[in-house]
């Protein structure tokens, strides 16, 4: 950490930015008409396989059965999706992090295929959508989903072979009588979502253990869609959690980070009186408890201490550092040692640190360039992930804080002389830190300062002794184009 001025500006933006996150809510329905929206609708005869779609998809903007309209209901105006055809309206725009709410309400028909009693009504709010429209089923572009479904908002599908990270195990619907969804078909299986539960890779299916729906009234469903997370809320509650939603093209896998937003038609009637998103810089802190744990295990990871402090690491600026039996200890400073084989651009690194005195001070630096022998230029250029005191005077300056831009929630350190985990994941402008598995920082950089680099561990003239073990990194895939 270096300590300067900045810390006195970012105090006043945290303030400034909590005042706009207030006002900020960007109007998606202007309840009119539905000029800033785009419709896609599929076939007809549509339905999820290719052999029910018997003719040519409808395509954009064409409606001439009035799928989509702007109604009167409940004394205000809302947008009327019959679900006669699957199809979405979207946005123009397309949203990075951002919060999404709508507020929805049942209506009464139901259209082939899914009119039978078996079929629960189905919508829902598709996010980060990018590519061609109709790639999904014939009828919605590939993107996260938010599904609103009768017994099971909240859910989780993949869309045009998409697929996520989640906490959870599989089951047989009917089996779980405890579980909302009871599933549309005899033996249907699914990943049911549990908190603290092994953590996996998968394209299925994924509901909730909760069901907050309100019958016969207006919902709010919520999207908290943030870095590589996407939180789900039901009239406040948090009822899903999905982490890294990527797919494949060929041999290359992509993340989804960013695009547009729809809202289905799949089926069933239902009404949106509200429409809404804003930007965020961060996972509101009271939502980082739901913040699943990165999956445990080695594999994908490489290890950056070789077998003395010279192997491709290099110091940079006074002081030093030693590395014995796997384990590197700062000495003197102001200096950064610096990982010198390879730069990086998204990844998770992960490592351990102890500090041997109170307020031993050090720091992670990420996506900096040849710092020469300047070790500003890290400070400058890249970012600082702070080790240092737990109660500081400003709150910058604690450890966890991605220093001097944004402060961790709380340090989450073990006692002196205890090893503490980090994990710290980086993806675009993005900068998520744990530690001891607990996520204490989300920010996002909109200043936009380079998102590739090198990596490198501080040392810092304080006559204090801070020491590091087991450092490793994984490359993660690159972001999808919208």
């Amino acid at each position: 950490m270096i300590r300067t001025l900045a810390g006195i500006w970012v105090a006043t933006a945290l303030v400034v930015s909590a005042r706009a996150a207030e006002t900020n809510w960007v109007q998606l329905f202007n309840g009119k008409d539905l000029s800033n929206w785009d419709k896609w609708l599929g076939t007809k005869g549509g339905g999820y396989s290719d052999s029910q779609r018997k003719e040519a998809p409808l395509g954009l903007n064409n409606d001439p059965l009035g799928v989509f309209t702007v109604v009167e209901k409940d004394g205000a105006p809302a947008i009327r999706v019959s679900g006669e055809v699957f199809g979405a309206i979207t946005t123009k725009e397309g949203f990075g992090n951002c919060h999404i709410r709508v507020e929805y309400k049942w209506g009464e028909k139901k259209w082939p295929p899914r009119e039978q009693p078996k079929h629960y009504r189905d919508t829902g709010i598709l996010y980060w959508c990018i590519g061609k429209h109709g790639a999904g089923s014939g009828a919605w572009m590939r993107s996260v989903e938010c599904n609103i479904m009768e017994r099971g908002v909240g859910q989780w599908w993949a869309v045009a072979g998409t697929y996520v990270d989640v906490e959870g195990r599989k089951v047989v619907l009917e089996r779980e009588l405890l579980v909302p969804y009871r599933g549309e078909s005899a033996g249907e299986t699914c990943i049911l979502w549990e908190p603290g539960g092994p953590q996996f890779t998968t394209g299925e299916g994924i509901t909730s253990p909760l069901d907050p729906e309100k019958a016969g009234a207006w919902n709010v469903c919520e999207v908290i869609a943030w870095g590589n997370v996407g939180i789900h809320l039901l009239n406040g509650e948090v009822v899903l959690v999905v982490t890294n939603p990527r797919f494949r093209e060929g041999a290359r896998e992509f993340a989804l980070t960013r695009g547009k937003m729809q809202l289905q038609s799949e089926g069933a009637e239902v009404f949106f009186r509200k429409a809404e998103v804003r930007g965020i810089d961060e996972v509101p802190a009271q939502f980082l408890k739901h913040i699943p744990k990165s999956a445990s295990g080695s594999k994908g990871f490489t290890q950056l201490f070789g077998r003395d402090a010279g192997d491709g690491w290099a110091q940079c600026g006074p002081g030093e550092f030693k590395l014995e039996n796997g384990i590197a200890t700062a000495t003197g400073g102001m200096g950064l040692w610096w990982f010198t084989n390879r730069t990086f651009t998204n990844f998770v690194l992960r490592g351990e640190f102890v500090q041997e005195e109170a307020i031993a001070d050090s720091g992670v630096f990420v996506r900096f360039p040849n710092p020469g022998n300047d070790p500003w230029l890290a400070v400058k250029r890249g970012h600082e992930f702070e080790i240092g005191d737990p109660n500081p005077e400003k709150p910058t300056w604690r450890t966890g804080s991605m220093y001097p831009f944004k402060a961790s929630t709380k340090a989450n350190t073990r006692d002196l002389g205890a090893w503490n985990s980090f994990e710290m994941v980086c993806v675009g402008h993005d900068y998520l830190v744990r530690i001891n598995d607990e996520v204490v920082t989300t920010w996002t950089d909109t200043k936009e300062r380079s998102t590739s680099g090198h990596i490198g561990l501080q040392n810092y003239n304080d006559n204090k002794t801070v020491r590091f073990r087991n450092l490793r990194i994984k490359d993660l895939p690159p972001g999808a184009q919208p």
